[in-house]
């Protein structure tokens, strides 16, 4: 009797439990992957498909792979992407990148990035995202990519997360440091980001006692 009711209640428990959602996002063949929801991505390279939770993602990377150009085969390293989507339902999504076999093909990369891309999720539909590429909003991607990403995220641009902004600092002309602080959280429903600036007074309260 008590094993039934120990087994009824685990199994009451087990139900009551939330459901994380895991999407799998397949990704484009030749794909170098660099940051994955503000982090450094490095140790995911190589691997053909990620698992992801609902939600807001962002993913930079840069496709590499041999093209010909005239008699000659070329490595071709494009600038680096960003794409940033939202996942929901618990199924696969695929990003569709073009086939780059020659060097009019990296030349209409290079002129359209954004219309060469697609996500699709696995019954086809496709689905919205925000692009962008960081040579062409003046930032370089340098000894630390992951902090140049987490400037590109306190931009104006559509395709920046600031609550993947993280925490940095931005010196100023006139030498002052702002901190600059962002809640990284790629979770399902990420809490809104706060901007925190050091070294300025509030204001006093004025008003008559």
């Amino acid at each position: 009797m008590f094993v039934r009711r120990l087994l009824g209640a685990l199994l009451v428990s087990t139900l009551a439990m939330p459901v994380i959602a895991d999407n799998t996002l397949v990704l484009p063949e030749k794909t170098k992957l660099l940051v994955l929801d503000g982090k450094d991505a490095d140790k995911l390279n190589g691997k053909k498909d990620l698992s992801l939770g609902n939600g807001r993602h962002q993913l930079v990377f840069q496709l590499k792979t041999l093209v010909r150009e005239g008699g000659d085969t070329k490595m071709f390293t494009s600038s680096p992407y960003i794409m940033t989507f939202d996942l929901s339902g618990d199924q696969a999504y695929t990003i569709n990148a073009p086939k780059l076999k020659t060097a009019r093909d990296t030349d209409k990369l290079s002129h359209s990035p954004k219309a060469q891309f697609s996500i699709t999720n696995a019954k086809g539909q496709t689905v919205p995202f925000e692009f962008s590429v960081i040579n062409k909003s003046g930032l370089l991607i340098g000894g630390d990519t992951v902090e140049d990403i987490q400037k590109f995220n306190l931009s104006d641009s559509p395709a920046a997360v600031r609550e993947m902004a993280g925490t940095i600092y931005i010196a100023t002309p006139q030498g002052i440091s702002y901190q600059v602080a962002q809640q990284s959280q790629p979770s399902v429903m990420p809490a809104p980001a706060t901007a925190v600036i050091t070294g300025v007074k509030s204001p006093q309260n004025t008003s008559p006692k």
